[in-house]
């Protein structure tokens, strides 16, 4: 089968996420060839014309012109969209999915609302890259009790909150705003240690290694700059799931309805509430020899069955069984 990989259009996490399925295309052997959308359309009627790709596959679909879905289907092009945002934008994308030949969301609340309008919509979360995400020495630049990397949140920054006001532990934080999100008090205390910045894969892996705990809350269905105006509530885990369980470090996750679909409790630990993650922060905090346990067996799993070229497999399985 031959596939046209079409860029998300976005910067970022989505470089990562881009490459990280174009190596698992490369390394497999699949006939493919890449494609932008902000690229001119005589490259695209150029690559229709010379390649013949049968399947077209894009991550999130907003970024792809009305146009070009539409020269693409004219030339009987299957199209299909990963839904890599779900359920944050959903306001969006019940707009975009029929047209796409198939969807694939990373949210099983998600897809309930495209199934009932989408003869193909199925659930596959993302996958970690096992090429970056990796057990490595960090440095004690790196070396934290406690981590969270990414965007403060409301319901993130009242946990740090929480957490500071509650412990005796170093929280390091990264991530975009961070600095402003934090009360004052916090903002220069020396037990907190901030990277007001976003910070590519390549060296957040180390901070996971260096870390005592990862902590893993979920980002709130009902932010306020989400355009969810279903109220869809996210009941997935987050692709930082087998990120971290990939560098073989022990985390936290807030507790999701399908989290025990992919990890048993003796391969991850969540938590239900602030105070709940109180108290297994302290009694694991204490039990060093416990999470190194628990982390690899979280890692055996992520290597077995969630890095990206299982996720590629398994919907190419699906797209195939079509005959295409």
């Amino acid at each position: 089968m031959k596939l046209l990989y079409i860029s998300s259009g976005y910067s970022g996490i989505y470089d990562y996420l881009n490459q990280s399925i174009k190596d698992e295309l490369s390394s497999n052997r699949y006939e493919w060839v890449h494609f932008h959308p902000l690229e001119r359309m005589e490259k695209l009627k150029s690559i229709v014309t010379t390649f013949q790709p049968k399947v077209a596959l894009t991550l999130t679909g907003d970024h792809l012109p009305i146009q070009t879905i539409q020269f693409l289907k004219e030339h009987g092009i299957s199209l299909v969209c990963w839904m890599t945002e779900d359920p944050f934008y959903m306001d969006k994308t019940m707009k975009l999915i029929n047209n796409f030949d198939y969807v694939f969301t990373i949210d099983s609340g998600a897809l309930r609302h495209y199934q009932p309008v989408h003869l193909n919509a199925y659930h596959l979360p993302l996958g970690t890259n096992p090429t970056v995400f990796k057990p490595l020495p960090a440095g004690n630049i790196y070396k934290s009790d406690l981590l969270f990397v990414g965007y403060p949140y409301p319901t993130r920054v009242d946990l740090i909150h929480f957490l500071l006001e509650n412990t005796n532990y170093q929280i390091t934080l990264i991530g975009t705003a961070w600095y402003n999100a934090l009360q004052r008090v916090w903002r220069n205390n020396p037990r907190v240690t901030i990277k007001d910045t976003w910070i590519k894969p390549q060296e957040v892996v180390y901070y996971y290694n260096g870390a005592s705990i990862v902590l893993n809350p979920h980002r709130s269905h009902n932010f306020l700059h989400n355009q969810n105006t279903l109220g869809v509530v996210n009941e997935s885990i987050n692709n930082r799931t087998f990120d971290v369980a990939a560098c073989e470090a022990f985390q936290l996750i807030e507790e999701k309805p399908d989290l025990r679909s992919f990890f048993t409790e003796e391969e991850m630990v969540s938590y239900q509430d602030y105070e709940d993650c109180l108290r297994k922060i302290v009694f694991y905090m204490d039990n060093e020899e416990q999470r190194r346990i628990i982390a690899q067996r979280a890692r055996r799993v992520v290597i077995e069955k969630h890095t990206f070229l299982h996720r590629v497999e398994t919907m190419m399985d699906i797209i195939q069984k079509d005959g295409l």
